[in-house]
């Protein structure tokens, strides 16, 4: 008796459960459906991370050079190198330099160049994330700011520092779905 009264319960609960499982949370009104936190089909967001090229230093009083003859070109491989990719933005900071360094890239994809505060690591992140989530970006910054805009995005230091005669690191951030951040370093530029 009791084995069959326990197979009456098993049997029951299955039953329940299994119109449980065929009933629609939209069938009931005021309930939501819940939804898988980790979009499997979302894109990762990828940054690269570029220095700006040489700057001319003929003034030393000059607050915001432009490039060097050295920069321009740097500016034109990494323009060469990039504007195959699916670029959605490009952000530089106020200064010349790093305008001039993304302005090959700038007009072979035709994309404005978006302005960021320099120091504003987070607030960069931020921006990215929210309106260029899934897309690929790329951000020309300084020797002293690359490294915690890659600690911002999450990343870890793949070097200690940058020096200020150091030109051609090229950083591509990793943003998958789920936050996760990875950095792979490269170099580019032209032969001395």
């Amino acid at each position: 008796m009791k084995k069959s009264l326990l197979k009456q319960h098993v049997f029951f609960l299955l039953m329940l459960l299994t119109v449980a499982c065929r009933q629609s949370p939209e069938m009931h009104e005021g309930n939501s459906a819940v939804v898988d936190p980790v979009d499997n089909t979302a894109q990762p967001t990828i940054v690269y991370l570029v220095r700006h090229a040489e700057k001319e230093t003929a003034d030393l009083k000059d607050q915001n050079p432009g490039l060097s003859a050295k920069g321009l070109a740097r500016a034109e491989v990494l323009g060469n190198l990039l504007k195959e990719q699916p670029i959605g933005a490009l952000y530089a900071t106020k200064y010349i330099r790093t305008q001039h360094t993304l302005k090959p890239l700038s007009d072979s994809l035709s994309l404005e160049i978006l302005q960021y505060d320099a120091n504003d690591f987070v607030g960069l992140k931020e921006r990215v994330l929210k309106s260029h989530q899934g897309q690929m970006v790329v951000v020309a910054g300084h020797s002293n700011t690359l490294l915690p805009i890659l600690e911002a995005f999450g990343a870890k230091r793949p070097v200690p520092d940058i020096s200020e005669q150091e030109y051609d690191y090229l950083f591509k951030v990793t943003l998958a779905p789920d936050g996760k951040a990875t950095v792979e370093t490269d170099h580019y530029g032209v032969n001395p």
